[in-house]
């Protein structure tokens, strides 16, 4: 009976360190997320999760300034036209290496944001993103009835 008692309890410490490692690596995962803009690859991935892929954008983001859009540039956004000047200031002082690394982030956020439109309609509620065999399999049906 004393065996049992000690093979549960050692089983039961195996478990809640195994979840405990895991726990640990989903909390490293989610800082790598504000340092690293994963959610470019995710959102090519086929078989990505659309919720994490949200997390890790919006995790990303987090306390940065987002590419400003035309019509912010032209003073018909969000934003304030001395701000708007702070912005074109700043960026008259960048090297030809930092502008084309905010024009391809600026880029790459507008396709995350077309993305992320696109595929919701698709998303099932555990996060999967129908295939697109999937989806013309139910363009099919819906054609045939």
């Amino acid at each position: 009976m004393k065996f049992i008692a000690l093979l549960l309890s050692g089983l039961l410490l195996i478990f809640s360190s195994v979840n405990a490692q895991e726990k640990e690596k989903e909390t490293a995962e989610r800082k790598d997320y504000r340092k690293e803009p994963v959610w470019i690859k995710m959102m090519e991935d086929p078989h990505v999760n659309y919720y994490e892929a949200i997390e890790a954008f919006e995790a990303y983001w987090e306390g940065k300034e987002e590419p400003e859009e035309e019509e912010e540039m032209i003073n018909e956004g969000k934003i304030s036209k001395e701000h708007a000047a702070e912005r074109r200031a700043e960026r008259a002082t960048w090297t030809q290496a930092q502008r084309n690394e905010y024009e391809n982030m600026k880029y790459q956020f507008k396709r995350f944001k077309n993305w992320k439109r696109t595929v919701f309609p698709f998303v099932q509620s555990d996060g999967r993103i129908l295939t697109e065999q999937e989806r013309m399999d139910i363009y099919n049906k819906q054609n045939k009835q």
